[in-house]
């Protein structure tokens, strides 16, 4: 029995309505069935029936989610494709997840379980219950501002310019953000787990940054 078999047996534990099978053709575990909300006082919210694609790479892979059931309305204010894809958290994020790997059990229950139960609260109240991601590149530079404290465009700039050039950044040298701390106080770990996006996409997002500015 290989990881991804041993560590699902915590996911059929919690969730007793989903299954997987291997594909050989797609080379994924796919993981299918009903995924039930239930809230803290074991109230029953809704059901979905979901697809989750699981790469052959588990546990440094990023799980592909599809809704099945078609209770979301498949707009992009709901975070989902036409396909029924979901959108459950920013790309960046879930690549920085990946290079650190996974464990599917805990994917579904930081990621999966609460884009299901926001999805719920959307139907229900209008809106989400939580923190939403802007759409397109907007969302992007959302990520840099939020998740890594980078305030302005210049400084998301010049932080993924000096990434990109792979200058070593010093612990004790100036913060590229130019807050003026040493980098051991400020941003030391957002800029590894900036470098862990890769640099294709570091260098994309810094053209997109650009033309942005320029437009």
């Amino acid at each position: 029995m290989g990881k991804f078999e041993r560590d699902f047996k915590d996911v059929e534990m919690r969730f007793p309505k989903l299954s997987y099978s291997w594909n050989s053709k797609l080379r994924c575990w796919i993981i299918r069935g009903d995924l039930d909300i239930i809230d803290i006082d074991g109230i029953f919210w809704m059901t979905f029936n979901v697809v989750i694609g699981v790469p052959e790479k588990y546990p440094h892979c990023v799980p592909i989610v599809i809704e099945n059931s078609k209770i979301i309305p498949r707009e992009t204010d709901w975070h989902i494709s036409s396909e029924g894809i979901c959108c459950i958290d920013i790309g960046h994020n879930l690549i920085a997840m990946s290079k650190r790997g996974i464990h599917i059990f805990s994917f579904f229950i930081e990621k999966i379980y609460p884009y299901f139960a926001n999805q719920v609260y959307k139907i229900e109240r209008k809106e989400y219950a939580g923190k939403e991601y802007l759409h397109h590149f907007d969302g992007v530079i959302q990520y840099y501002i939020e998740e890594h404290n980078l305030p302005t465009i210049d400084c998301i700039t010049i932080m993924l310019e000096r990434i990109v050039l792979n200058s070593k950044i010093g612990r004790n040298e100036n913060c590229p953000c130019l807050s003026g701390k040493k980098t051991k106080k400020c941003h030391i770990n957002s800029i590894e787990i900036i470098k862990s996006l890769g640099k294709n996409l570091i260098e994309k997002d810094l053209s997109n940054i650009k033309a942005k500015m320029i437009s």
